[in-house]
């Protein structure tokens, strides 16, 4: 029989507690990306986690997990930097939150003589951050409008297990599944490579690859941050348990990475691990980037990103050692923004 554990949610304090304790900044950080909370991202509270040493990028994590933030004035960038606040964390905050500055001539005094940087007050002239232009065809022209802060999306909004892309093309968004491909398309590095190993007897080794046919995803993304809600089967399984159907298995995104996949000329590749004459490692080792999300629910969570990301090719691939051994499965898409 199965006991259900009321899940804590974590506050300030929880964080506070747990840097004092001197536990791990990536343990702290895993522990707000599975955990419901519900912290205190005002100036005071935001002055209060500075001066308690809490880590930029653990107050970074809070902030993302806290939307959404409380409307900022001038005084407010003032107190957090008069109060020790790191002018990267006032940036941020900046960017996360709504604001309502001013920036007259007198106000612009003001703030001079209270020391803000000016490089903080050029952010609070442009508070979202700006979108790169590019002349690149392959990107879209002109800049794409910012995500709504639309409230998190339900689990009756999807049709079932998957991953969906949240799409804003005005109005309500609406949520379109990634379809999952399987590829075993194996082979070793290249031309180069091979020489080297030669050369060397087996020492430097050979990256082990795996190819897909086509140069580009066939499910194409316009946004500058996407976000993507991953929808599991389901109670929520054991994290060691694997199945035959990876929306069964899983316990959580945690199970996925995020590649940055390379066009060649016969389509595009990934490397997935390394074999020399004395050694043999598999896994991601170039080309992964990191995402974050929130636990809505067992079977939902919200997957994003705290920075622009650049055009490119990307698939999220079910990231289990046992899985390298026969084929991998991945849901690609082709990105296309402004963001070079």
């Amino acid at each position: 029989m199965k006991t259900s554990i009321a899940q804590e949610t974590l506050s300030n304090q929880s964080i506070t507690s747990m840097v004092g304790a001197k536990i791990s900044k990536d343990l702290i950080l895993d522990k707000i990306k599975a955990s419901p909370s519900k912290f205190d991202m005002s100036t005071r509270g935001i002055i209060d986690l500075a001066k308690n040493k809490v880590p930029e990028l653990v107050i970074d994590a809070m902030m993302l997990a806290s939307s959404p933030l409380p409307i900022l004035r001038n005084q407010d960038i003032v107190d957090m930097h008069i109060n020790g606040v790191s002018r990267n964390i006032i940036t941020k905050k900046i960017q996360y939150s709504e604001s309502d500055f001013s920036l007259t001539t007198e106000a612009l005094i003001d703030l001079k003589n209270a020391k803000v940087p000016d490089q903080l007050v050029k952010v609070m002239m442009v508070p979202k951050r700006a979108v790169q232009q590019s002349g690149n065809p392959n990107l879209i022209a002109g800049a794409l409008a910012p995500h709504p802060d639309y409230p998190i999306a339900s689990r009756s909004k999807f049709s079932g297990a998957g991953i969906f892309y949240e799409e804003y093309k005005g109005g309500a968004p609406k949520y379109e599944e990634l379809e999952p491909t399987t590829t075993n398309q194996r082979k070793s590095g290249g031309l180069g490579e091979a020489a080297a190993n030669s050369v060397t007897h087996g020492l430097s080794g050979q990256s082990q690859r795996v190819g897909l046919a086509n140069p580009s995803a066939n499910f194409i993304v316009e946004d500058n941050r996407p976000v993507f809600y991953f929808v599991f089967a389901g109670a929520r399984k054991d994290m060691n348990t694997v199945a035959e159907s990876i929306f069964e298995g899983v316990a959580s995104p945690n199970d996925f990475t995020l590649m940055k996949v390379k066009p060649t000329q016969r389509g595009r590749e990934f490397v997935i691990g390394r074999e020399t004459s004395v050694s043999s490692s598999s896994g991601f080792s170039e080309g992964t980037v990191p995402f974050r999300f929130k636990k809505i629910s067992n079977t939902l969570y919200k997957v994003y990103f705290d920075q622009d990301i650049q055009a490119g090719e990307y698939a999220f691939f079910y990231n289990k050692g046992s899985e390298f051994s026969s084929s991998l499965k991945l849901y690609d898409f082709s990105l296309r923004n402004n963001i070079k």
